[in-house]
Parts: structure tokens; sequence; C-alpha cells
């Protein structure tokens, strides 16, 4: 017997597990999830966590507004723990991006961010540690925070479970058969699976996975090398989420005493076709990493060393998803190339693909023709009027 499903979804990230739990919710009948490894095992497992809603460009801080709300109430709307917590989000510019810092602040408070623009100096009475060297001005969100991707990427699969969601663990999908009026099934390393509707939503290899299909994703698997850092007890509290533009690096506390450090432009890192078969960074990305976060943390010189990991971008020429219907298959939704920033937008990119899929109104569905794929062929990739001289994570 042919195994038939209304709807398969590929990737057990935030973003597949959002998008199952949307579409189960709004009615989609036999809504399939398949995940080769294990939920949150991809990009979304190995993500820094940061929820913020600064972005130089509206269609973004719009749809971060929206997901930071379902990260507050998390467990009022999905269920589950997410692990919120408040802690800020400041972004230190250089001299040249002033006036851009200004115009995103301006931008955000019209969309009702809370957002100001800070001189150097009160950036460091906000944070008593820094130091404000090659910093012009900075840009505070008191309501960002950071959350945990891997209990994000759980709530969501549970709550697809209770609305029905077949999820199947352990399961391979080998190839995506087409036929005339556009999907006709699934065939994975357990059997084939027939639908009229698919969304592939599997990080890196969505480029893989579509491109029998003739469908070009532009995407390329970039190691993103992350350094844990133990803060030395003179540390005092803890600290917000700092975006470094001069240094070219960010600072997130992971509890307590913990800050991750990583690099801030998307395509700093590696091609790496494997990334998954080694996760640790090399000495020397470790030491420049640690080298960055003394130079704006001069006081942390004997802070402690803890481990560093590897995560993973899926990096579109732009640094925007793809989002939205195939446009030669019928029944394909992409949902990848998120380059670093699909997890804070996961709660509304449910949203998006789900009412999409189906035809239905929906306040952001409007906004899937920006991240469409076709942009590329157009040549309309999708740019911001204020955006930094030194470009920021995702």
């Amino acid at each position: 017997m042919v195994e038939v499903a209304d709807i398969v979804v590929i990737g057990g990230g935030t973003t597949g597990s959002s998008i199952a739990w949307q579409l189960a919710r709004r009615g989609a009948g036999r809504v399939v999830l398949l995940e080769k490894s294990a939920i949150a095992a991809g990009g979304t497992g190995w993500s820094s966590g940061i929820v913020r809603q600064h972005y130089a460009h509206e269609t973004l801080v719009r749809m971060a507004r929206a997901s930071l709300d379902v990260f507050e109430r998390f467990n009022e709307i999905v269920g589950g723990d997410a692990a919120f917590h408040r802690v800020g989000f400041l972004v230190l510019v250089q001299t040249a991006d002033i006036e851009n810092a200004r115009a995103n602040v301006a931008m955000h408070r019209s969309l009702g961010v809370d957002a100001h623009l800070l001189t150097p100096e009160e950036a460091c009475d906000l944070v008593p540690n820094m130091v404000a060297a090659g910093v012009g001005a900075a840009a505070w969100e008191p309501e960002a925070g950071y959350a945990d991707p891997v209990s994000v990427a759980n709530g969501f699969a549970e709550a697809a479970r209770r609305e029905g969601v077949d999820i199947r663990i352990g399961v391979e999908v080998e190839r995506i058969e087409v036929g005339p009026r556009g999907v006709e099934a699934v065939k994975t390393n357990t059997g084939r699976i027939s639908t009229q509707m698919l969304v592939v939503a599997a990080g890196y290899r969505s480029r893989e996975l579509v491109a029998p299909l003739g469908i070009d994703l532009p995407m390329r698997p970039i190691r993103h090398d992350v350094a844990i850092i133990e803060r030395t007890p003179t540390f005092g509290a803890s600290h917000p989420s700092v975006v470094d533009l001069p240094n070219g690096s960010y600072a997130k506390p992971e509890g307590p005493r913990l800050t991750l450090v990583g690099t801030i432009a998307a395509g700093d890192g590696s091609e790496d076709q494997n990334v998954e078969e080694s996760r640790e960074p090399t000495p020397d990305v470790m030491l420049d990493l640690a080298t960055r976060f003394c130079r704006r943390f001069p006081s942390q010189d004997e802070a402690s060393m803890r481990r560093g990991y590897t995560g993973i971008y899926d990096l579109t020429p732009d640094q925007q998803p793809v989002l939205g219907p195939a446009p030669s298959v019928p029944g394909l939704q992409l949902a990848a190339g998120f380059s670093g920033h699909g997890f804070k937008l996961a709660p509304v990119l449910g949203e998006m693909i789900a009412a999409s899929a189906f035809g239905q109104d929906h306040e952001f569905v409007a906004d899937l023709e920006l991240f469409g794929l076709s942009r590329f062929a157009e040549g309309r990739l999708i740019d911001a009027p204020h955006a930094y001289v030194a470009p920021m994570l995702g």
C-alpha cells in the first residue's frame, strides 16, 4: 500500500518544526515531518540563540518583533520552556556608521521597538567592563535576549505532535518525485510517501534535495566557529549581547559566568560541505575570538577558555533566506538559506509558510515575494537603505 500524506515537511530544526505545527493548526490534514537525525540536530542545535529585533531592513524588523512575542510567551502560545532570558542587545558601530545607526533606530522606533541611540560613553555606562575604543555610537535594544534553540525546536515539535503531526526521526529523504502537475512523492530510506505538497526546510542540505528538480538554491555551508569563555569572578554582573562592529565580533552571555564569542559577518567562515564531521574550531580561530573579546573587555585577559564548537550557516548571496513557493514546481515550498538568523525568526516563519501553502491570509505572506528564489536570477538581491559598513551577523 502506498502511504499518503497531505503535506510533508523535511527538516526538524526550529523552522521545520514551527512550520509543521502551524500547518496542523490550520487544518492541513495529515502532516508528516521527516528528520534524518534528531530534532534540532542541524544548524538549530549549534545556534547561539540570540533573539533580537535589530535589523537594517524594515520587513525583518517586523518579522523579528512578531517572533519575539512568541519567545516571551512560549509556554502560553506553544507549550514548553524556551529558556528566554531578556538581557538586551547592544550594537557598537564605527564613526562611519553613526548616521546608519541613527536611521535604523528611528525606523525601529516607528515600528514599535524600544530602541535607543547611545553615545560611546553611555554604552560603557551600560556595560561597565567594556571600553569604547573605535566606537562612534551604539544602538541599544533592551527587549532583546536569548533562548535555548534545542528547547524551542522540541517545543514546536511537541506542539505539532499534539496537533496530530506524524514526526519521524531517522528518516532520510533520498529523492523528491515530481510529475506534470508538480510534487508527487518523496522517496525515503524507509519507503515512499505520496504527497502533492512539500516543504523543504533542511538547512544547507536543502540545495542538494532540490537540485535534481532543476532548482538552483544558491547556498553555501559556512563554518561558524564559537568560543566559550568563562569570565573572571571580578567581571561582576553579566552583560547584554554585544555586536561589536569595529572588532567584527559578538559576545553573548550564556548563564551567569559564560560568554559565547563569534564573528559577526556570516561569510567570515570557510565553506565546508562536510561541516558535521568536525565541530572543533582550530586553536588559531579560538585565539582570534578570545583576542577580539579582550579588546572590548580588557579586564578579561585572565578569563578562561572553556571550549569551542562550530555551527553552520546556509549562506545565500544576500545573506537572506529563500522562502515560499518554488516557481517551477507546483506544491513545493522552500524555507532555507537563513545565513545565521533563522532561529530568531522561526516563530513567524512557520506562520508565513503554512499560510502560503494553503493560500490563507497572514500579515507577512505578502513579504514572501521579497524572499522569493527568483530574486537571484532577476538581480534584485535584498539590501537595506542603511546597511552598516561592516556587515552584521544575519
